[in-house]
């Protein structure tokens, strides 16, 4: 049960309803107000926190919605406002704690269940997983927003990833088979000038698509290490097809093949090795927030 706002004060009602027609600042000056008289009022708290955040003042939402979670532990709609807050400071970390602990408390919410989704995918790379909260968002309430937003960039990601992973594929190998084509073709014979045009169209393709799939954000690190492997095994069957097929000679198709399969691993594991360092830095950026504000909170 959620605390009272207390002695018949209509203060926090009056406030939600300038919230729900967007007028936040006079809002926030009500709750303000409010909260001077009566500091122990989780729900204006959290009430102050939505309003910041649709302000924008995202930093004073995360403190205000804190200190609603101070007063009840247990508050849903405090952790989902400090989550949100979080997220929109590119605190993914901090806010994936929130969001985890919000469906936790509510297993049911929609809006926590799709908080999480948009944390999981950020923090642990996990597709699978944001899908499944996705649907679980959407079996709870089937014209949420937020969800289906969420499962229309799923679609997206998803193509996207497969665009990468046909990048590490057809990129190795359309370069093999040009190094190749130079090396067999001595002028005699025009066999092997089959292989330069589809690797010239291929390659103007990838230049092309990778304009708009290289630079989505967290598409790259989410390739795993079986993905990577199976690519670049592709990328060696693609090469030494079409090596075998131009010279006839199978030890120059499978040096295109093992050629290509070691330029696309090479290229797949800086991918996962950037992957992990963004994960990484991402933990030690927050780890040193809260350091900072634990030392900050022990200044007189």
């Amino acid at each position: 049960m959620e605390p009272q706002s207390g002695n018949g004060d209509d203060a926090v009602a009056r406030a939600r309803e300038l919230v729900r027609a967007e007028q936040f600042g006079p809002a926030i000056e009500l709750l303000r107000e409010h909260l001077n008289a009566r500091p122990d009022d989780a729900i204006a708290w959290r009430r102050l926190a939505g309003a910041l955040i649709g302000l924008g003042d995202h930093a004073a939402a995360v403190d205000a919605a804190g200190r609603a979670i101070d007063i009840d532990p247990e508050d849903v709609a405090a952790y989902r406002y400090r989550a949100l807050a979080l997220l929109m400071l590119k605190r993914d970390r901090e806010s994936y704690a929130d969001a985890k602990r919000a469906v936790e408390l509510a297993p049911d919410d929609h809006e926590a269940l799709t908080l999480l989704a948009r944390n999981v995918v950020e923090v642990d790379r996990d597709v699978a997983r944001f899908k499944e909260l996705i649907d679980r968002a959407l079996t709870v309430n089937p014209d949420s927003a937020p969800a289906r937003h969420l499962a229309r960039q799923y679609r997206r990601l998803h193509r996207r990833k497969l665009a990468v992973a046909m990048h590490l594929v057809i990129l190795p190998a359309a370069i093999v088979s040009l190094v190749g084509w130079f090396a067999v073709d001595t002028g005699r014979s025009t066999a092997a000038r089959w292989m330069v045009w589809p690797c010239l169209v291929a390659l103007a393709v990838i230049l092309v698509r990778g304009v708009f799939t290289w630079s989505a954000r967290g598409v790259l690190p989410m390739l795993t290490l079986p993905q990577v492997s199976a690519a670049a095994s592709a990328a060696g069957i693609v090469a030494a097809g079409a090596g075998y097929g131009a010279t006839r000679g199978a030890p120059t198709a499978a040096v295109l093949g093992l050629t290509a399969v070691a330029i696309s691993g090479a290229f797949g594991l800086l991918l996962l090795r950037h992957g992990a360092r963004h994960s990484r830095l991402s933990e030690e950026s927050t780890t040193g927030r809260r350091s900072s504000s634990r030392d900050t909170s022990r200044m007189p």
